[in-house]
């Protein structure tokens, strides 16, 4: 159910959405991050607010892959899992929700009794509010910019070859398993990403590396597994 629905339920509809809302957000864990900025605070307490919940569950249920909504027409988070701040926040005096900021979320859903990992970022920008934007499904260690960078080419040079598919706009990664953990300080990893296009599923595999400057390089060590 989309932000908007809820918006529109009537008063005697609002008192159990509200009391599942508060359960939510009760089993969504605060930020594990090692600045404790004022401002960092603040966008905590917004991401654990109900507000912010409609933003998710509209978000999850726009960005969930068309072979799952196939299959279930609802997607809806039950447990906060973690959140990851990747730009220091500001915001304005008063204001609930920050004025830029840059953040994933990763949420436990429930599609039709089926529990699932489900990833999502979002980006505040000044003069233009709140932007969500997909993720990978499952428990990918790549942060949004990697899953940009890498997927990028992953759905446009490798799936397209892999699956074989031609219709490369509708590939999609439907979900990420860690195959390698690699060192404590996740500066190595891999990972099995599952994609989806033509009614055909394919596995690609890629390894990255992260460099004691921050920056992620990656490769895809084999072609895929059918």
């Amino acid at each position: 159910m989309t932000a908007g629905e809820l918006a529109s339920d009537n008063t005697a509809m609002r008192t159990p959405v509200a009391l599942a809302i508060v359960g939510v957000l009760l089993a969504c864990p605060a930020a594990a991050q090692p600045r404790q900025s004022a401002e960092m605070q603040r966008l905590g307490e917004f991401i654990r607010s109900p507000a912010h919940l409609e933003q998710v569950r509209a978000a999850l249920q726009a960005f969930e892959p068309a072979v799952f909504l196939a299959e279930c027409a609802e997607v809806r988070p039950t447990r906060g899992v973690r959140w990851q701040p990747l730009q220091e926040p500001a915001f304005d005096a008063g204001a609930p929700a920050p004025k830029t900021a840059l953040w994933q979320e990763t949420w436990e859903v429930s599609t039709c009794g089926k529990t699932g990992l489900r990833s999502l970022s979002f980006e505040a920008r000044a003069g233009q509010g709140l932007i969500p934007r997909p993720m990978f499904p499952g428990e990918s260690l790549a942060d949004v910019r990697d899953q940009l960078d890498a997927g990028t080419v992953a759905l446009s040079d490798i799936a397209p070859g892999v699956l074989p598919c031609n219709e490369r706009g509708r590939i999609q990664v439907i979900n990420s398993m860690v195959t390698n953990r690699g060192d404590a300080a996740r500066t190595r990893w891999s990972e099995r990403w599952t994609v989806a296009g033509c009614n055909r599923r394919a596995e690609i595999d890629v390894d990255f590396t992260r460099s004691p400057q921050g920056r992620t390089s990656f490769e895809f060590r084999n072609r895929a597994r059918r």
